[in-house]
């Protein structure tokens, strides 16, 4: 060997490939023992962004599944971290989506354009946003799961997109399925439905396949069909049509808290009878309990992409403790279990690479785990589309002051209760 060329210590070799440098080994190796190729040293942390609601009407909820994710992320760095990288640890990068789709895109695109990307993210809570946030994901080629429900999210032909909650249309049809039932169970003949709600993703998802497709063919005029631009200015024309048309069921998507508690009180001050059944946390949450009284919600329902179910008992004690939550809804649960999913597909790709972690979640098949038991369907993997292919919808409904799961048989805490 040249007396100009001399072997490098492996700390100098680690610290040559860190900055750029080209090592020789060509000739001046040693013939027998050559190391191969250094591998890259794994990642001291693993960054995950959440982008959600922490401002405006919506900040309740995306408070909430911020705290959800942020135990999981507690739970997997004291369990050892990440250990396919030498026990990396997560760290959860935070936005607030704020009150508007542009605030959301904007919160996205600061967050998904560092330098090095996030492994992976979560969020945006209300299906607008939801759909903006992805177009900026998909992008960056950032791995994005969902708890929105609006079936367009998994519709466009993304590649880095995931949902993990049944999509809004199958959320009606097992909606109206359910509370058919249960309209009988209470000797109930339906033969009038209205339709209430804003004009967000998720609630004209959630009534689009009832106005056209599944009301028509049960033979089930819709009797009131209001829909509106959040916030709504005054709830009393619509109570007002309510109490004439007296439909025996109402669905209602009103995503907002204001405008439900709105709709709500003015449906009582009327003297409306009807089944109500809303889709989403936000008509279950306990400020309806605190704002408006348990008899205001008594028997209303939701249909939820997941809420307290037998088994789960030690997390919603510790998610309890964590949020000072009377009970649990599905905003902490989502954000606990979504960050489970994308640790084990951390894991199985043995990789931080947000390229190589959205591969292993389109082969991802969990059966056990925190992701999956704590998850309906209590099983995670995704079709060609991203959506998860045993997603089930929850209905839970306010009894005495706290909102139960009572459908499906196997995951209900409580028996339906009759509402009118």
């Amino acid at each position: 060997m040249s007396r100009q060329h001399r072997v490098f210590s492996r700390r100098e070799f680690l610290a040559g490939v860190a900055a750029g440098i080209g090592v020789a080994t060509g000739a001046c190796a040693p013939q027998t023992g050559a190391p191969g190729p250094a591998a890259p040293p794994a990642p001291a942390e693993v960054r995950i962004a959440l982008i959600v609601p922490l401002s405006g009407p919506w900040a309740r909820n995306g408070q909430l599944k911020r705290a959800g994710a942020e135990l999981a992320v507690d739970e997997i760095n004291q369990q050892g971290g990440i250990k396919a990288l030498g026990g990396a640890k997560l760290r959860l990068d935070v936005a607030d989506a704020g009150d508007t789709v542009e605030k959301a895109v904007s919160a996205a695109q600061r967050l998904l354009s560092a330098t090095p990307k996030p492994t992976a993210g979560i969020g945006s809570w209300l299906s607008s946003f939801t759909l903006g946030v992805t177009e900026v994901a998909e992008r960056q080629r950032v791995p994005w799961l969902s708890l929105s429900y609006t079936d367009q999210i998994t519709e466009r032909g993304f590649k880095f997109v995931y949902q993990t909650s049944p999509v809004s249309s199958v959320q009606a049809k097992v909606g109206l399925e359910q509370v058919l039932q249960i309209a009988r169970q209470c000797g109930v003949t339906v033969q009038r439905v209205a339709l209430v709600g804003d004009n967000t993703a998720a609630s004209v998802s959630f009534f689009e396949p009832l106005r056209k497709q599944l009301l028509p063919a049960a033979g089930l005029p819709v009797a009131v069909d209001e829909v509106w631009a959040p916030p709504l200015a005054d709830a009393t024309p619509i109570a007002q049509k309510l109490r004439s048309a007296q439909p025996h069921i109402m669905f209602f998507s009103a995503t907002a808290y204001p405008d439900a508690a709105q709709v709500l009180q003015k449906v009582r001050e009327f003297g409306v009878k009807t089944i109500t059944i809303g889709s989403g946390a936000w008509l279950v949450l306990p400020e309806y309990v605190r704002g408006v009284g348990s008899g205001l919600v008594e028997g209303v329902m939701s249909i939820v992409a997941a809420h307290t179910f037998k088994g789960q008992e030690a997390l919603i004690e510790k998610l309890k403790q964590k949020t000072g939550e009377p009970f649990i809804t599905q905003d902490p649960l989502a954000g606990y279990y979504q960050v489970w999913i994308i640790k084990e597909a951390i894991e199985q790709a043995k990789s931080a690479d947000p390229e190589k972690v959205n591969e292993a979640l389109k082969k991802l098949d969990l059966t056990s785990g925190p992701a999956a038991v704590n998850i309906p369907g209590k099983r995670v993997r995704f079709d060609e589309k991203g959506r998860r292919v045993d997603a089930i919808p929850l209905i839970a409904q306010w009894q005495e002051g706290i909102a139960y799961t009572v459908f499906p048989n196997d995951y209900a805490v409580r028996e339906v209760k009759c509402s009118i």
